[in-house]
């Protein structure tokens, strides 16, 4: 009996010593931090995440954040090829290609920008005054040029687009440019009188490469919806594998985008930098502090609105610019949101 009670002792007292000291594995387990990666496009979307690559910001998670700013062109095959685990990507490049990787997919978190674009003229402005002129839009095929064509198309309008180079009685002539520096010199000279600008070209034109003209501006945004004066431009995509380990912290992330809106209206040199920094090499920085003043951040609208707020509108840009071009987006499922 005496043996039994002692056997009966020991293993109590090595299972209490084991519960209060967990193996060295499960405490390296629960220290060692995840690799994870966030992957914005260059400009206003990247201003959206300045301080969070300042501040090496990972929102409360168990892991190092590796922040890299691309050209625009780059971060659709970075989707594609699901290299990061946190992307800024156009709405439309996202609703097609959130699916490339299979095993992994992507869902929206939130909206990150609401539209940067505006009309700029040297002339007052109205849609319908547009015909017979030339009006120079950026990116054929992507956001600029889509949502314009939608704005277009709900004031019966599309119909009279033709592209070109020289006005056509009756219709609206769209001149296409790669980039807005590519379209400055001739609003400058006169060339063309009207442009679809994005912030920060816009205020750049305005106060830097032409001043000494008065220039009307008309903000897309309001033409695209007069109450909100925004439609869903740059979304926060995040694979779900991630979203399901980290869902409370990326359902709080808005507290870190309103920190980072008053950042950067404070701080535009800052952010300007921070951007910067990591960049790869060999690309051109899009951004001048010189011209990010708090009026042209608020233009650019960076503010976050999560994926269940933002939902309908998403769902009602995209099927408006496939009415404009099929090819552009995909109807949205419930699965592309988290």
């Amino acid at each position: 009996m005496k043996k039994l009670l002692a056997l009966l002792l020991s293993l109590i007292t090595c299972f209490a010593f084991i519960a209060c000291n967990p193996s060295p594995s499960s405490e390296v387990e629960s220290t060692i931090k995840e690799n994870l990666s966030f992957y914005a496009p260059d400009g206003a979307p990247a201003l959206s995440i300045a301080k969070f690559i300042k501040d090496n910001q990972t929102f409360g998670m168990n892991a190092t954040i590796d922040y890299n700013v691309v050209s625009a062109s780059e971060i659709g095959p970075i989707m594609a090829q699901g290299k990061g685990d946190f992307i800024v990507m156009p709405v439309n490049a996202a609703s097609k290609m959130y699916k490339a990787n299979a095993q992994d997919p992507y869902v929206m978190a939130g909206v990150v920008t609401h539209g940067n674009l505006y009309l700029l003229s040297s002339e007052e402005v109205t849609l319908q005054s547009l015909k017979g002129k030339v009006v120079g839009v950026i990116g054929q095929g992507l956001v600029p040029d889509l949502t314009f064509k939608a704005i277009l198309n709900d004031n019966g309008l599309l119909g009279d687009v033709v592209a070109g180079d020289t006005a056509t009685e009756g219709k609206i002539t769209i001149r296409y440019f790669a980039q807005a520096p590519d379209m400055l010199p001739l609003l400058k000279q006169g060339k063309i009188s009207i442009g679809l600008l994005p912030e920060p070209a816009a205020t750049n034109l305005t106060t830097k490469v032409a001043p000494e003209k008065t220039w009307f501006r008309l903000d897309v945004q309001e033409l695209y919806d007069d109450e909100t004066k925004a439609y869903p431009q740059a979304v926060l995509m995040v694979k779900k594998s991630v979203y399901d380990k980290y869902k409370a912290q990326i359902d709080g992330l808005a507290e870190y985008f309103e920190a980072n809106l008053t950042w950067i209206k404070t701080n535009p040199a800052d952010a300007v930098n921070a951007i910067n920094s990591v960049l790869p090499d060999g690309v051109t920085p899009s951004l001048n502090a010189g011209v990010l003043s708090a009026t042209v951040i608020d233009n650019c609208k960076i503010y976050y609105q999560s994926s269940a707020d933002a939902k309908q509108q998403v769902k009602d840009y995209i099927n408006k610019i496939i009415a404009v071009n099929s090819n552009s987006a995909k109807a949205t499922a419930d699965d592309f949101f988290a």
